[in-house]
């Protein structure tokens, strides 16, 4: 899952719809992703890259995000693996806790430091590196192109 997030923040969608899509059990491992590839990176590529740091963006994106990806999942045979499942609820449980007491709380600005402290586990310090400079990059063009 780690891969898929790296995947996800980097921005290499076809790696993210074509293999690990399929190998956390979201997509067949048989089904043909040629014609899901760009309708998933067009709503990935909008909804998270482009909405940047601000929160209030980030959360009207992730809505959007949300029922774009409800109207492809219909359309395609997507199945959400139980793990993913109870991870994804339990953090949305978390998080109406946390903005409960902190309206202006931000689950990602929260979650960093665990998931730093992950990514550098799972590729090292220099691949984490690696990896945060061409997120670095990624997100200027895209601010670049707007």
């Amino acid at each position: 899952m780690t891969q898929a997030i790296v995947n996800l923040l980097q921005g290499d969608y076809d790696t993210l719809i074509a293999h690990d899509a399929k190998h956390l059990g979201f997509l067949p491992h048989d089904m043909d992703v040629t014609e899901l590839k760009p309708l998933l990176k067009t709503i990935l590529k909008e909804g998270l890259v482009e909405s940047g740091s601000n929160l209030h963006d980030r959360r009207r994106n992730l809505m959007a995000i949300s029922n774009e990806l409800n109207e492809v999942f219909f359309k395609y045979p997507f199945s959400v693996p139980p793990f993913f499942a109870l991870v994804t609820r339990g953090l949305g449980l978390l998080e109406g806790i946390a903005l409960t007491g902190d309206p202006s709380f931000d689950i990602f600005q929260a979650s960093y430091p665990y998931a730093k402290r992950r990514a550098i586990e799972t590729f090292s310090v220099k691949d984490y590196g690696k990896i945060s400079r061409n997120m670095l990059g990624l997100r200027r063009s895209s601010t670049q192109l707007s």
